[in-house]
This record gives C-alpha cells, structure tokens and sequence, in this order.
C-alpha cells in the first residue's frame, strides 16, 4: 500500500513538471498571478460584507456593555425629524439622542435593505452633523469638537454614527456583532 501511495506520487509529481515544462516561465508567472489576484478579491469581499443581525438583539448587548445613560430612543418621527431619513426606507434602525438639549450625543444605525442606499444615509448624517455644528458653534465648543469627532462606520448594508464620548466603544461593540 505505502509503495502504491509512492508510485502514484511519484507520477503525480512528473505530470505537474512536464505541465510546468510546457507552461513556460512566463506561463507559471501568469498562473501565480491569477491566483494572488483571486485570494485578494476573496479577502476583499469577506471584508466589505457583514454579519446580518438584529437590531433588537444588538441593542441589548450595547447597553449592557457601554454607558447610554442620559440618552433616549427616538421613534420613527424622530428619526424623520432630525435626520431627514424616512424609516420605511430601511430594514430596521436604532436612533439614540441625548436627553439634555445642550448635548450634541446621538448614536444611529441603520441596516438598510441594499448596500447602495447607505450612501444616502451618509448624506443625511453628513447634513445632520454640519446642521448641529452650526447650531452649536457660538455657544458650546465642547460640543462641536465632539461632532467633529464624530465616529461613521460603514459594512456591508449597515451605517454606524455616533457623537459623544463614549462613542468610539459603542462602535468597537457594533463591529464586534457584525
């Protein structure tokens, strides 16, 4: 059996030199290429994609890992209200906003039902964060550094935005889940 296993390796091993042989050097480089290019576009791929979750089950896990003390859920109007996105446009959303008036804090995700409609998201919180710093601008600095430093996060069909300070770990848990 272990003599069969060698004779068979062996012309195994002389059909792959004469398919090198007759490739050429040129012909190998090409073939090394092409694999090297297929693995990146793999790795690509597998990393522009996400995890589908559940918002509901997400929002769990974010407030028992990270402080949302002193912020509120908004509902669908709201989300309509202050950042222009109609609810029904998207699979699901979670809308956070800050209870104090004077707080620039927020936190959105958004799963959209395409990849392509994240776009629009990302200019309607680039609006969102333009409109707030100008509403800020004369009074609270403090505030409008924070939106400057605001953390946006896109993978696969969703669109993570937050403003505050803790939202740098909000963002760490939301690319834990996905």
């Amino acid at each position: 059996d272990i003599e069969s296993r060698s004779v068979m390796l062996n012309i195994i091993r002389n059909k792959i030199i004469r398919i090198l042989k007759a490739l050429g050097a040129s012909g190998i480089t090409k073939i090394v290429l092409i694999i090297i290019l297929l693995v990146f576009m793999t790795l690509v791929y597998a990393s522009s994609n996400a995890k589908n979750i559940s918002l509901e089950t997400f929002e769990e896990t974010l407030k028992s890992k990270s402080n949302m003390a002193g912020m509120k859920k908004c509902t669908n109007r709201q989300l309509m209200q202050f950042m222009n996105l109609d609810y029904n446009s998207y699979d699901s959303f979670l809308y956070y906003r800050s209870k104090d008036a004077m707080s620039a804090d927020e936190l959105l995700i958004i799963k959209a039902y395409k990849k392509n409609d994240i776009p629009l998201v990302e200019d309607a919180v680039d609006a969102r964060i333009a409109g707030r710093i100008k509403t800020f601008e004369g009074y609270a600095p403090n505030q409008v550094n924070l939106l400057n430093n605001a953390v946006i996060y896109k993978k696969g069909r969703y669109l993570f935005y937050a403003v505050g300070k803790n939202a740098d770990s909000c963002q760490e848990v939301f690319e834990d889940a996905v």
